[in-house]
């Protein structure tokens, strides 16, 4: 999904600007050697794929770390910090607090011990399943993101190595023929008139 047109058009642009300047210079590389410009231009051509293909590779590696801590397992045993305090309604509130934010972080329904100091199942309310339900569509998101930029930085690299193999292919191109000095000289002079 795009979010910026603009962005994407100039990322669109800069990205074909960088594979044909790399596609170029390896032709002129192979068909000429090596001279200044055509040894520049794909040094900056690319650095100009290595960049962007990285780029996306460090943008999937930040969002592949979140999907794995997403998926990390409910601890087995809470600490039971609300043992320590005195007031039985207080104790099942953070005894529930705790319960939903598990449920909420991990799908887990976890026991609450309630005014009486009984162990009772959580029974997540509507609320409580609209935040797990956007928790769920948060890290499905980052997942599909994730992946989204290891095809990008993937995709950089290929067109990199195919744009360079398609330049050293035409490099192997018949040049054309140049011209004869006396058609050069002929094509310079006036017609003359009569």
């Amino acid at each position: 999904m795009v979010e910026n047109w603009i962005d994407f058009a100039l990322y669109v642009v800069a990205g074909c600007v960088a594979l044909l300047c790399l596609f170029e210079a390896t032709r002129r590389i192979g068909a000429y050697g090596l001279h200044r410009t055509a040894v520049l231009m794909f040094v900056f051509s690319s650095a100009a794929c290595a960049f962007a293909g990285g780029f996306a590779y460090q943008k999937y590696s930040t969002l592949n770390a979140a999907v794995v801590a997403s998926q990390r397992e409910a601890p087995a045993k809470q600490t039971a910090a609300w043992t320590r305090v005195a007031q039985p309604e207080k104790r099942e509130q953070l005894s529930r607090a705790v319960a939903k934010r598990t449920f909420a972080e991990y799908g887990t329904l976890a026991p609450y011990v309630d005014r009486n100091g009984e162990t009772k199942p959580f029974a997540p309310a509507l609320e409580d399943l609209r935040a797990r339900e956007r928790v769920v569509a948060y890290y499905s998101r980052t997942e599909f993101a994730a992946r989204g930029s290891l095809a990008e930085a993937l995709l950089w690299g290929i067109a990199a190595v195919v744009a360079v193999f398609f330049g050293l292919v035409m490099s192997f191109a018949k040049p054309p023929a140049p011209k004869a000095p006396q058609d050069e000289t002929l094509a310079a002079e006036p017609p003359l008139h009569r």
